[in-house]
């Protein structure tokens, strides 16, 4: 931890010589970057499903849709777009009925799939001879820019979040709201390529178990239901 946090300094003050940020709060935001990006949520969820289902190419594909969303989001925040977005109560349900609307689908799909592979007509011959069919790699990636792009939370999270490690007087405002959102939507892409090549490679052996599958599924299935209910509950206060 020592070692890591004179290359840290180093690391930021090279940055931030590049960009208009400060660097003592690039620091720290790099560190809360991290810290956040490691808690579980949809994003993360989805690409661990997709790995585990359809292998690391899907997480990988996953990992792209959910990065783009982000960088995405970090315009939009830049453009104060977001802003307008979370001050109307109007396009905030909207956005947030259409998100747990969406995330309550893909769960459903996900249960429903557990139900059919794990007690459907394939029953125990399914063990040996089903083979699951693997997602489209364009489906996957507009389940996961979707996912990501549909969710009110990353938007007041940007609203809330980033803002504080803005330094107004480098100037150029929206230039380092920007960034430093695209620099989040990095960290977290990073991270999902690991979770990608991590849970395809455990997986392997065990989905050779359709029942093993209906159970990943029903837990995946539970878990997105559970996101979308947090979702539909989300209210508007970004402080």
């Amino acid at each position: 931890m020592a070692l890591a946090a004179p290359a840290l300094a180093r690391l930021t003050e090279k940055v931030s010589m590049a960009l208009p940020l400060d660097p003592h709060l690039l620091q720290l935001y790099l560190v809360a970057a991290l810290v956040l990006t490691l808690a579980p949520g949809p994003d993360s969820l989805l690409v661990l499903s997709r790995s585990v289902m359809d292998g690391r190419n899907a997480g990988v594909v996953a990992t792209a849709g959910i990065t783009l969303g982000n960088l995405i989001h970090a315009l939009l925040a830049a453009a104060g777009i977001s802003a307008l977005v979370a001050a109307s109560p109007a396009l905030f349900d909207v956005l947030r009925y259409a998100g747990g609307a969406y995330l309550g689908w893909i769960g459903g799909r996900a249960l429903w799939s557990a139900l059919r592979t794990g007690f459907g007509r394939r029953g125990e011959a399914a063990e040996a001879t089903a083979k699951p069919e693997s997602a489209p790699a364009h489906r996957v990636f507009l389940q996961a820019l979707l996912t990501n792009l549909l969710n009110p939370k990353v938007i007041l999270f940007y609203l809330a979040f980033v803002p504080q490690f803005v330094a107004p007087a480098l100037g150029h405002v929206a230039l380092q709201i920007f960034l430093l959102g695209a620099i989040l939507g990095v960290i977290g892409g990073l991270y999902l390529l690991g979770v990608a090549a991590l849970s395809a490679g455990a997986a392997r052996r065990a989905l050779s178990s359709a029942r093993v599958r209906a159970v990943l599924d029903g837990v995946a299935g539970v878990l997105f239901l559970g996101f979308a209910l947090r979702l539909l509950l989300t209210d508007r206060r970004i402080a």
